[in-house]
């Protein structure tokens, strides 16, 4: 496969993934760009064509995790949090949505909705939101999953279970889509932010989440919760990067190219 195929059938494969790692579309930019660049020096290398999906998500991976070490927020497991990890592991499921617990969600709010959903993400340790954002989030198995991370399957699963219970007990006490019960609605906040004059005042008032930890909250798997987020979750759209971002890619990789051989 060549370059040329490669970045028209998975620049947009790059841009969403790395979105969904950095919950920052800005960054997800530069981390996609970055990785396109890093392909195109090393696309003589892939010997297998069926594995380029699997070779760039690695990529990706690690010029994220490069990124995050700079910033010092991503550090390797230690041993004994392997451990730990794989003890959890053993209290993953694995259950697909049935019909009857898919979640209808108005166009009006998707785009809010799905904004919210992301940016919750970003409160898990970065571990979890790497092991999230492959399984729930692009479909990737859990054996798979664990080969890329280079973890045990075990451990995998223990990340995931962190995630989806940090995740769940969130959304399962705030929001209005899975119970009509829950404080945040989407439509709310929508009619909220019309309101221009008010808006910065109250936001300044809201306490926002640093970091999800289900077990603060003592939560307990609840089964129609998880079947709903992981819905969610799974039926999140791919978003299209800007024109812009094309061509500051061709731009970048013409100057990757002049430096190459100059």
């Amino acid at each position: 496969m060549n370059f040329d195929n490669v970045f028209e059938n998975y620049s947009k494969y790059i841009y969403n993934y790395a979105l969904k790692l950095s919950c920052n579309p800005s960054v997800a930019e530069d981390i996609a760009q970055e990785t396109l660049i890093k392909v195109w020096e090393n696309i003589s290398q892939l010997k297998d064509d069926n594995a380029i999906k699997k070779w760039i998500t690695i990529i990706c991976l690690n010029i994220f995790r490069m990124k995050m070490r700079k910033e010092k927020g991503f550090r390797e497991l230690s041993y004994e949090e392997i451990n730990e990890l794989e003890g959890d592991g053993k209290l993953f499921t694995s259950n697909d949505p049935l019909p009857e617990d898919y979640v209808i969600v108005d166009e009006s709010i998707k785009d809010l909705q799905n904004g919210c959903f992301l940016a919750m993400v970003r409160r898990l340790t970065l571990n979890q939101r790497i092991a999230f954002s492959l399984v729930d989030m692009f479909g990737i198995k859990v054996d798979e999953t664990a080969e890329i991370l280079q973890l045990s399957k075990a451990a995998t699963k223990g990340l995931l279970y962190r995630a989806r219970m940090n995740l769940d007990s969130f959304f399962g006490d705030h929001c209005n889509l899975l119970s009509i019960d829950n404080p945040c609605s989407c439509s709310a906040w929508i009619e909220f932010s019309k309101r221009r004059s008010d808006l910065q005042k109250e936001v300044e008032k809201i306490k926002l989440v640093n970091y999800l930890d289900y077990k603060e909250k003592d939560y307990k798997y609840d089964e129609e919760v998880r079947k709903k987020v992981k819905y969610l979750y799974e039926n999140m759209p791919d978003k299209k990067p800007s024109d812009e971002w094309y061509t500051s890619v061709i731009t970048a990789l013409h100057k990757t190219n002049e430096i190459k051989y100059n």
